[in-house]
């Protein structure tokens, strides 16, 4: 049977099998091991600071036959800070709540040097983040939320620097903030490593969190990262080789 329902993960899920407004993908290329995950984490209560509750993630809105596919799924997913990956045949999707790694990562299993990105340049930061938001108290006509910042890193950069970060699936003042914190706190990570792994670590994926230890070149015991980025690479062995690895 099939009903109504305004988790987020589901409507991304009824998207992508659309065959008339989404993806039409079949059944059978849908991860729904993830994507009973993702709906469970979307199902949760969440206390709200004004009294009450309300699930952590719904999408509400309307999809245009005249939008791009793949532009009307991103703006879907911003409902849930969730993101859509093509692994191994599946779509997977997974949505914003931190997952405690089970992967880690030492100088063991690297085949080549790690490259660093310490900071990005000051065109491509923001420390605040403002956008729009579709409440029903305006009947869903598009208002702004409320702005989110951070004292903090203002304080580093000098300066109050936006992003605007619209979320046309979100009817939820309270859903919209948590959104938008989640958001913008995600971006001020911005310590980048690409790692040459052996092949051992082919089942990592995008949106992964692992344990980095690289105690000898730089200090780190498990700290976190997440994936971003993964892709085939090569190395040289140690007689000059050609050896098979991941870069994540």
């Amino acid at each position: 049977s099939t009903s109504f329902k305004s988790n987020a993960a589901l409507v991304v899920r009824d998207f992508l099998t659309d065959t008339k407004f989404g993806l039409g993908a079949a059944s059978s290329e849908i991860n729904d091991t993830a994507i009973t995950t993702a709906a469970n984490i979307c199902d949760e209560n969440i206390t709200l600071a004004g009294g009450g509750t309300e699930e952590t993630y719904e999408a509400h809105g309307v999809v245009y036959s005249n939008v791009a596919v793949k532009d009307t799924l991103n703006k879907i997913l911003t409902s849930c800070g969730g993101s859509v990956t093509y692994t191994n045949g599946k779509f997977d999707l997974k949505v914003a709540k931190f997952v405690s790694p089970s992967v880690t990562i030492t100088e063991d299993e690297l085949i080549g040097d790690v490259q660093v990105t310490t900071k990005r340049s000051r065109s491509e930061r923001f420390n605040a983040i403002k956008g729009v938001f579709v409440p029903s108290e305006t009947n869903y006509v598009a208002t702004e939320y409320p702005a989110i910042t951070s004292s903090t890193f203002e304080t580093e950069d000098g300066s109050r620097i936006y992003a605007s970060y619209d979320l046309p699936f979100t009817t939820s003042s309270s859903m919209a903030q948590r959104i938008a914190k989640i958001y913008l706190n995600k971006n001020l990570q911005d310590y980048t490593l690409t790692l040459p792994l052996k092949l051992s670590q082919f089942s990592l994926e995008p949106n992964d969190t692992v344990n980095v230890t690289l105690e000898k070149s730089f200090g780190f015991k498990n700290k976190i990262f997440e994936v971003v980025e993964w892709k085939f690479g090569t190395s040289n062995g140690e007689n000059g080789e050609l050896v098979l690895g991941v870069d994540v």
